[in-house]
């Protein structure tokens, strides 16, 4: 009875010391201008939603394309506009951005 004490309580002690996940969350604070760029290659994660968010005076387009180069969406971005949700976004995605000004992507 003691030896199956002294296991159950090592195999306890165990599984409490397996579960320490260490979980490192970085926020996302991209500066975008005109330009084309790929999804992977800006570092953001498949199958989220993102901000953009017109940051500069001037008017700026964004649009984002799918792997087979269909328009999946669109924003004008206004000066100094509102965030708007853009995604989710998949790593073969592009996003496009015309216009004079720079665009700040945020989670």
């Amino acid at each position: 009875m003691k030896k199956i004490f002294i296991i159950l309580s090592a195999l306890l002690l165990l599984s409490f010391s397996m579960n320490n996940l260490t979980v490192s969350a970085r926020t996302i604070n991209i500066q975008l201008s005109e330009g084309i760029y790929n999804i992977r290659d800006l570092k953001l994660m498949e199958n989220t939603t993102y901000n953009i968010q017109n940051t500069s005076a001037g008017i700026n387009l964004m649009i984002r394309m799918d792997g087979q180069q269909e328009v999946m969406e669109s924003h004008r971005l206004l000066e100094n506009s509102p965030k708007y949700n853009i995604g989710p976004l998949k790593y073969v995605d592009r996003i496009v951005i015309l216009g004079p000004g720079t665009v700040t992507i945020t989670e």
